[in-house]
């Protein structure tokens, strides 16, 4: 009878194991929810919708496309944090919302933990401009009128615990600037803020500005990366302004909830993997200003957790947000 009892659970344990990889390997079954965590017009935004038509293709169910702005990307990260894991809502982010926002935004009920990597495929140039007719033509020139008139100068960036705002506090920490800061919502209403007058100086992702840096109504002073950016090749860099310790470009990621079964978190990143590996994802993002930037779930998340470790140290004295 024990035999027959041994032989009985063998059985139903093989079914079970069957089923599941059954399960799994049907994955995916329906239409998938990106969530994409900043407003519309902005660099994540931009990215988002043109690696969609190449996640469907590869997965072969649509990917629907919501964006959930607020609090530096936090909000949208939060709602997927808590999403079911079962890899039909994934998050269409930047690493800042796990690798800065949880560092300075107090508040944050995430960390990195609660995410499944799935990848990184863009990135982003931060770019320190202003409205064309202001006073300032180089860096510095603004440097030099922040110096003498210290607290009357205003910036805006793409919110708190950004990698626009992570930018513009590091140059002002490594020159010694009283700047005050406005945070938006985003990269679009950051956009629309500086081409308004409203603030003085914006810290911006630099794919979102672009078609307004070549129509001349704003000028780009400087731009985070060791290199040029072709899409700007007389705008100089922050290593070439001795400053390079500002230098943080925007990395656009995929993830997923924490506990999402590794078979399908694996179908999702051989999914981006691919579109990466595609001549036509790679010229759309060329076209929009921005990089692609593809890496592995492993080497994503090893990148995320050391720039969590600089900006947490930077964090220390920068001291609380302004």
């Amino acid at each position: 009878m024990a035999l027959l009892s041994t032989l009985l659970a063998m059985a139903l344990g093989l079914t079970v194991g069957i089923g599941a990889s059954f399960a799994q390997s049907a994955y995916p079954e329906r239409a998938i929810e990106m969530v994409i965590t900043f407003p519309p017009g902005g660099p994540t935004d931009t990215a988002a919708r043109l690696v969609q038509p190449f996640l469907a293709a590869n997965l072969k169910v649509p990917v629907a496309l919501v964006n959930k702005g607020g609090s530096g990307g936090a909000a949208g990260m939060d709602f997927v944090a808590k999403a079911k894991p079962d890899g039909y809502t994934i998050a269409a982010t930047v690493r800042s919302t796990v690798s800065i926002t949880p560092v300075i935004q107090a508040n944050v009920p995430y960390r990195m933990k609660d995410f499944e990597m799935i990848g990184s495929y863009a990135a982003s140039a931060q770019a320190i401009l202003v409205k064309k007719g202001a006073p300032w033509k180089t860096l510095e020139e603004l440097v030099a009128d922040a110096k003498a008139h210290p607290g009357k100068l205003t910036y805006g960036s793409a919110g708190q615990g950004t990698n626009s705002y992570f930018t513009m506090e590091l140059l002002k920490l490594a020159r010694g600037l009283d700047i005050a800061h406005v945070p938006f919502g985003g990269s679009g209403p950051m956009k629309t803020a500086i081409l308004g007058g409203h603030v003085q100086i914006g810290a911006i992702s630099l794919s979102t500005m672009i078609p307004v840096i070549r129509s001349g109504d704003v000028v780009a002073l400087v731009i985070s990366g060791d290199k040029r950016n072709p899409a700007v090749p007389d705008v100089p860099t922050m290593a070439e302004k001795g400053v390079a310790e500002a230098s943080l470009s925007t990395i656009m990621e995929l993830y997923a909830p924490a506990k999402t079964p590794k078979a399908v978190v694996d179908r999702l990143a051989q999914a981006l993997a691919a579109a990466m590996k595609n001549p036509e994802m790679v010229a759309a993002l060329d076209k929009a200003g921005l990089e692609p930037y593809y890496n592995s779930p492993d080497i994503s998340r090893q990148q995320a957790e050391q720039e969590y470790e600089v900006v947490l140290a930077a964090a220390k004295k920068l001291g609380p947000l302004k």
